[in-house]
């Protein structure tokens, strides 16, 4: 529990390459819009972590995308998460053009999101797994 991990800022850096890497191998390509929201970091609330560690997570609206490329641009970030060694944990919504992907990144266990909002626009997400702000244990948790 108490195991020294990658920074709060290392995790940020991460979830960015994340996004940034699926969103350019989509054509069309969007342009990012950062989800204000997304931006504070989350106290981690997994079963066995410390209170003082960090979720860091940051979600991004795929603008420039017309809505009739939705189930295409679902299509290749599918494909592009399996391309990477990433796992796909979840589908959904591909029925009703509403599509939903959840993953989960590799080596690092990422968690990966491709999802349909109201208004048919997409946005790409991901979450760092719990990390300390600075990488090893408050003295507390130590």
């Amino acid at each position: 529990m108490n195991e020294p991990t990658m920074t709060q800022a290392q995790a940020l850096a991460r979830v960015d390459q994340l996004v940034n890497e699926t969103a350019a191998a989509l054509t069309p390509k969007p342009r990012l819009e950062l989800i204000q929201s997304s931006v504070p970091f989350s106290m981690c609330l997994d079963e066995g972590k410390s209170e003082n560690q960090v979720v860091v997570n940051r979600a991004y609206w795929l603008r420039g995308v017309p809505s009739s490329e939705n189930m295409s641009i679902a299509r290749q970030v599918h494909a592009f998460w399996e391309r990477q060694g990433h796992v796909i944990m979840s589908t959904g919504g591909w029925q009703v053009g509403h599509p939903s992907i959840g993953g989960e990144s590799r080596p690092d266990k990422f968690i990966l999101a491709l999802t349909w909002s109201a208004g048919d626009d997409l946005y790409l997400a991901a979450t760092s797994p719990c990390v300390w702000p600075d990488g090893t244990p408050a003295p507390a948790d130590r």
